[in-house]
């Protein structure tokens, strides 16, 4: 019976350090450096604080800690974060680009270009006015954009329209624009995954007010439950990033892969790693760790 008393608590308490080592996640950012700005989770390679938290200059984050809730930038870029994906993926909030629009005060256009970042194919570009041509892009041999009338007025509403403009599904997948078919507003797809410029041309347009903005739209890789949704913030984006050869080395190629990011043209930018999926997870910029698998009770008595 003592026997049988003590394998019972031997059982109990390996399966207590099964659940206590599953529950704890493998870490995400350096020893010693904060891993969240409220919220926020922040994977290295980006970081805040000390330089030695974050790889380079890049991916250093500023945390403003006096918001409610606190709100994370990307400093290099100087885009507002709201998700970050140690597997290559941002989530920032989307610059609307404006013109001729009373009392609205437009956002300044995007230029990542020397950075490690890229705007991602899963935005789709969507303008908005009247009787309008908006270009993503005004190049002789590649000239991409959507055109926007209206019919029977010259201007719209923004106030009553922008809101309509995103929507979140059933499975909490957002698209946006799902009206815009060419009547008050239009869409297109971002044609390539090496963009790296987004300023927004109109052609073809009258005095009224008119803008073009980036946002995610369905179907996105991954799960937007994750996004925290913010009152002062009409859309979001989703941004690519990359490593270069330097971080790529340090990487343990025997619980991870690194592979030459597809459709990025040759910069010091162009790589991606990612945990072994087989038996491996967390970081790995910092190093993956062996998942943990249940204990069978068979197991421990056999």
């Amino acid at each position: 019976m003592v026997a049988e008393l003590v394998r019972q608590v031997s059982f109990s308490l390996a399966l207590l350090l099964t659940i206590e080592l599953a529950i704890a996640a493998p870490p995400m950012s350096k020893l010693k450096c904060k891993d969240h700005c409220g919220n926020i989770s922040i994977p290295y390679p980006f970081g805040m604080g000390n330089k030695d938290c974050y790889f380079n200059e890049w991916f250093e984050i500023k945390c403003n800690e006096s918001a409610y809730p606190p709100t994370a930038f990307i400093a290099s870029i100087e885009k507002e974060v709201f998700y970050i994906d140690v597997g290559g993926r941002a989530i920032v909030r989307s610059p609307i680009i404006s013109s001729n629009c009373s009392g609205r005060k437009g956002d300044e256009p995007i230029n990542l270009t020397g950075s490690p970042f890229y705007i991602s194919i899963w935005n789709s570009f969507i303008a908005v006015g009247c009787d309008i041509r908006a270009l993503l892009m005004d190049d002789p041999l590649l000239r991409i954009g959507c055109d926007s009338r209206c019919h029977g007025q010259k201007d719209i509403d923004l106030r009553e329209m922008l809101p309509k403009l995103q929507t979140i599904d059933s499975n909490g997948y957002m698209f946006a624009g799902s009206d815009c078919n060419g009547t008050d507003c239009c869409k297109t797809s971002v044609p390539s995954a090496n963009q790296k410029v987004f300023h927004p041309i109109f052609n073809q347009s009258t005095d009224g007010c008119k803008l073009a903005f980036l946002a995610i739209d369905g179907g996105s890789p991954f799960d937007q439950f994750l996004v925290p949704r913010h009152p002062y913030v009409q859309f979001l984006m989703l941004l690519d990033w990359t490593i270069n050869s330097t971080l790529m080395r340090a990487v343990d190629n025997e619980t991870a892969d690194c592979y030459n990011n597809a459709g990025v043209n040759a910069s010091e930018f162009q790589f991606k790693c990612r945990c072994r999926e087989s038996g491996y997870e967390g970081n790995p910029y910092i190093g993956c760790a062996g998942k943990i698998t249940a204990i069978d009770s068979h197991d421990i008595y056999s």
